[in-house]
């Protein structure tokens, strides 16, 4: 318990040095903050399609495939005019590349999603529906990942709307 609790002490010790060196009363914020405050304000609560839509058809879950294609095309072309501070720039690029694959991956889901819910007409295909759609629906685990992880680095939320 003891060492428990000098751990702690050193850890609030060791934390208030690095704040009392880095973050100076009046000084300006570094480039990389202002960098994710930047994109927060563009990407935080992101909806994953901008506009109402008829989903009981294929022609409207296409709509919303284009919906969430292009609302989150929007978003990354008012992040990719944000300077990026040059210790960032690979970071930031790559993760503007998930999030357009990742929105690419939710409007491809979408409408394998409805597909698969329309073609399922006999007791059989209405059976292996649930193992289907469970399938779709962690497609894109792997992409949210990986942009998680840079979204971290980043300290910016996820700009799909989908996360």
């Amino acid at each position: 318990m003891r060492n428990h609790t000098l751990a702690i002490v050193a850890l609030v010790i060791g934390s208030s040095v690095t704040l009392a060196t880095t973050a100076r009363p009046g000084s300006a914020a570094s480039p990389s903050a202002e960098y994710s405050v930047a994109v927060a304000r563009i990407c935080a609560g992101s909806l994953l399609f901008d506009h109402a839509h008829s989903i009981g058809t294929r022609a409207g879950a296409l709509a919303v495939a284009r919906d969430i294609r292009a609302s989150t095309a929007r978003r990354l072309a008012r992040v990719a005019v944000i300077p990026v501070p040059a210790t960032l720039r690979p970071i930031s690029l790559r993760w503007i590349a998930l999030q357009r694959r990742l929105a690419a991956s939710y409007a491809r889901d979408w409408v394998r999603i409805y597909d698969a819910i329309a073609a399922a007409n006999t007791p059989t295909q209405r059976a292996r529906l649930a193992g289907r759609l469970e399938r779709l629906l962690s497609e894109p685990g792997p992409l949210r990942v990986a942009s998680g992880r840079l979204e971290l680095r980043l300290h910016v939320p996820d700009c799909t709307g989908g996360g």
